[in-house]
């Protein structure tokens, strides 16, 4: 996508190592507060996987966490690849084209992780299973008039992920033209918005640094319906049952607000003034010039804490937030 051509009055800041990230339109995290009463058309660089071939739906019917015999034209799935120890190697939401093919979109940084945790599966199935990202780009929709703007847009595919933000599908072939007849309706933002959009929805996505790292239920995937418990046997099924009807889930992702202008890695570990470690960072975003919000996996016993540090060097004042969504726990 050219997004120049789309927004020519602002100048795109590209990523210095992958410049087909656009980090800002010349915005910066000062203007993040601002920018959430507007509507805004921010760069969310993902990765695709498509899937075709007659046994696809009923390879991935084995494979992951949702229920893929519920798929139907223009609607999304989201769900999740297990190891056998229910370790999550990726998160996707898929929908099917045109001519029947499915498409998973992913993060970016795992697609190679996951069609390689496919393959060790689809031998017998007649799929083939190949990366196109290469063929979309992708953005986020957001603000109070959003619902009524994406009516407007004619794309490739349009993803709801709350009632006022919107991830949006483009393919990479098309013109401008879809986005232009919207573009004065909406102020243009980079990857650093959309990542603080997708923190403050609750969802975490899993990287190349966090593949194998949490089961779903710490990052609260049972809450935003990326699991099926009445579907058949998948990968990984057994533990993510176990969890789910055996016991409370001794640690969860939480949203907290971190007063430092420094943003942690993902999956670094949160530490407690007397040492401890009480929690892994899972999804970060700059929120401000001296603030960041992160989504941490930690136990509800240090949901009090109120300072922290993830560099043992500096301790920084934590606030805890509400999720968007309710985390229910069998008794």
């Amino acid at each position: 996508m050219d997004w120049q051509s789309v927004f020519p009055s602002h100048t795109l800041i590209t990523n210095a190592k992958n410049h087909s990230i656009v980090e800002s339109f010349g915005e910066s995290s000062s203007d993040y507060e601002r920018l959430s009463q507007q509507n805004i058309l921010s760069t969310d660089r993902r990765g695709y996987i498509q899937l075709s071939g007659p046994d696809s739906e009923k390879f991935l019917q084995g494979q992951v966490s949702c229920d893929m015999s519920l798929m139907k034209k223009g609607q999304t799935l989201n769900g999740a690849h297990l190891t056998p120890k229910g370790r999550v190697t990726f998160l996707f939401s898929a929908h099917q084209d045109q001519n029947g093919n499915i498409l998973l979109e992913t993060h970016h940084s795992v697609v190679e992780v996951a069609i390689a945790s496919f393959k060790k599966y689809s031998v017998f199935f007649k799929t083939e299973i190949t990366d196109v990202s290469d063929q979309f780009f992708s953005a986020m929709i957001s603000g109070p008039n959003s619902h009524e703007l994406i009516r407007q847009i004619t794309v490739f595919h349009i993803k709801q992920c709350d009632s006022s933000l919107f991830l949006i599908t483009v393919r990479a072939d098309s013109s401008a033209q879809p986005l232009n007849s919207t573009s004065t309706d909406l102020t243009p933002a980079g990857q650093g918005y959309s990542n603080l959009l997708r923190v403050r929805s609750g969802n975490a996505d899993v990287t190349i640094d966090t593949s194998d790292e949490f089961i779903v239920q710490m990052i609260n995937l049972d809450a935003q319906n990326y699991i099926s418990f009445k579907k058949g046997c998948y990968t990984g099924q057994e533990i993510v049952a176990r969890a789910h009807y055996r016991g409370a889930v001794k640690r969860r992702m939480r949203l907290m607000k971190l007063d430092t202008p420094f943003a942690p890695p993902v999956g670094a570990s949160l530490m407690a003034r007397n040492g401890k470690i009480i929690g892994i960072i899972a999804a970060v975003a700059q929120a401000s010039e001296s603030s960041v919000e992160v989504l941490a996996v930690l136990p509800d016993k240090y949901l009090e804490t109120l300072e922290v540090t993830f560099d043992e060097e500096r301790f920084f004042s934590a606030t805890h937030r509400p999720l968007p969504y309710e985390i229910v726990e069998r008794s």
